[in-house]
Parts: C-alpha cells; structure tokens; sequence
C-alpha cells in the first residue's frame, strides 16, 4: 500500500478528494474560485478518484466548484451584513478561514480528531496556524461547550458552513442536532448541501441514475445514507425558517457557466436538480 493511499485510508478520502477539486478548479483559466491552499491535500490517489468521478458523470467534478463558490460568496456575505463567528462544521481541508481572513471575524472548524491533526501538521510544515478548533464527532459532542472553551460567544451572530456532510448523515441525527444550535446560539444561519430524497431512494431511480451514483460513491469510497424529502420538516420541527434554497445546477448562469452545461442531457440535469442547498436561520 502506498503512503498516500495508507493516509487516505486512515483519515477519510473525501476530504482527499474535494480539495483536489478545488486545486484542479483553481488552476483553470478562469476559475468560479480560488483556492491555493487546495494543493496542500492533494496527491496522485485523490487525483485518481477526481478523475475517476469526472469519467462516470461529467458534471459531478463542476457541482463540486458550484458548491464551492456558492458557499464561499456566502461568507462574502456574511462579513457585509455583520456577522463574526463562522463555524466551518465537518469541514474536512476547508481552508476559508486562512481565504477569507477578516480582522473583525472569527473563524472556527469542528471535524474529527484525525481530520483536524493532519490539517494542522501539513499547515504547520508551510508556517500556517490552524484556526481555533473542536476535534470530536459533533453528532456525539456537546460542541457549544467546546466552542465556548476556545472562544465562541453564543450572543454574536454566527454563520455555519456546513458543507458535504448531510448525505453522510443517519437521518434521525439532524433534527435533535439542528435544534440544539438554535437553542444555544441566538442569532444562527447555517447553509448546507443535500440530496433531494429522490436520490437517495434508489428504488426511485432508473438503473442509469444507480449507475451514476455507484460511480461517484465509488470514487469517494462512501455511501450516501441521507436526502430529504422536502424542506418543510425543518420549520415544523425546529425553530429554523427556510431563508433561501435551489439547486446548484440553477446557478450555472449566475457564475458565467452556461456554456459548460448546456449540452446536458435532460437525464442528467434532471438528477442534478436533485442536489441542493438550503440555508436556515433562527
């Protein structure tokens, strides 16, 4: 077994494999972002299972900068409209907080023991500080109280990024989760990404649909556990309102990507109208 492949296997290989998506994006011509961070993650294995994605649905590779660039505009946003805490949640080599330094901004990252150690040794080897974070699996940890302890004010508007997580999720998780941050934090916008429940349900799905879901789990070595039927279980059961939702593929014009989806199958944009983000606020 190779070094890199004994690393992605002890620590997770999506991280792995969504920052090399975003090295790949960030050295095109006219990139949706840039992120020269990214090339400290990735390797040739990752590589391989970039490239793996690519081959078995084109457009898997280009969602993944869609979603890149819509959360990073987010925290764009955020700064504009005075938030000061941001909680990049099961964020895995996400380096905003290093992108998006702001004098007036905290950052904080919350992920798994082994995620947050290697980050902060590969960071460490190029003279960079990881950012104040929580090392735990957050669905089994009280994380306000360990926000607390490195600094978090639950009075300060905060904006979570909770990015490639919930569709790793088991569903019954999210709920009591949601509603444990907007009882602790007063004022609480979370954004996240998800499957509709039409694509987790494969029973639902043709047999070319299976097929391109298998390639992309696959590629990451995963498999998707959660989708949601519709967001309207959010606001029935926790104190969260819906302030905007779509899907990623809807803002192929926005980000000057029209020409790249236009010759998509209507197969395919039809289950990528199935990926989508939503963003919640108390």
């Amino acid at each position: 077994m190779t070094d890199e492949l004994k690393l992605i296997n002890e620590i997770g290989g999506t991280a792995f494999v969504i920052a090399t998506i975003r090295a790949l994006e960030s050295k095109k011509s006219n990139p949706l972002f840039e992120d020269s961070y990214a090339d400290f993650f990735s390797n040739e294995v990752a590589k391989k299972a970039a490239f793996q994605m690519q081959e078995n649905f084109p457009p898997s590779t280009i969602m993944i900068s869609f979603r890149t660039r819509y959360f990073d505009q987010l925290v764009i946003k955020a700064f504009e409209r005075g938030v000061r805490q941001i909680v990049l949640l099961g964020g895995g080599f996400d380096m905003r907080a290093h992108r998006f330094s702001h004098p007036k901004v905290k950052f904080f990252e919350i992920d798994q023991p082994a995620i947050i150690d290697y980050k902060s040794s590969v960071l460490k080897e190029n003279g960079i500080s990881q950012s104040p974070s929580v090392k735990c699996n957050y669905l089994k940890t009280n994380i306000i109280h360990e926000l607390e302890k490195i600094g978090f004010d639950c009075t300060k508007s905060s904006l979570f990024i909770w990015e490639g997580n919930t569709m790793y999720l088991p569903p019954e998780s999210i709920i009591p989760f949601l509603n444990k941050l907007s009882q602790e934090i007063s004022s609480l916008t979370i954004a996240f990404d998800f499957f509709a429940l039409e694509l987790i349900n494969r029973s639902l799905n043709s047999p070319e649909e299976n097929e391109l879901i298998q390639g992309i789990e696959s590629a990451l070595k995963v498999n998707f556990q959660n989708g949601f039927p519709n967001l309207s279980l959010f606001e029935k059961q926790t104190p969260l309102k819906i302030s905007n939702s779509n899907s990623f593929f809807s803002m192929a014009s926005e980000f000057g990507q029209q020409k790249a989806v236009e010759n998509y199958t209507k197969d395919w944009i039809n289950f990528l109208e199935l990926y989508r983000y939503c963003l919640l606020k108390n």
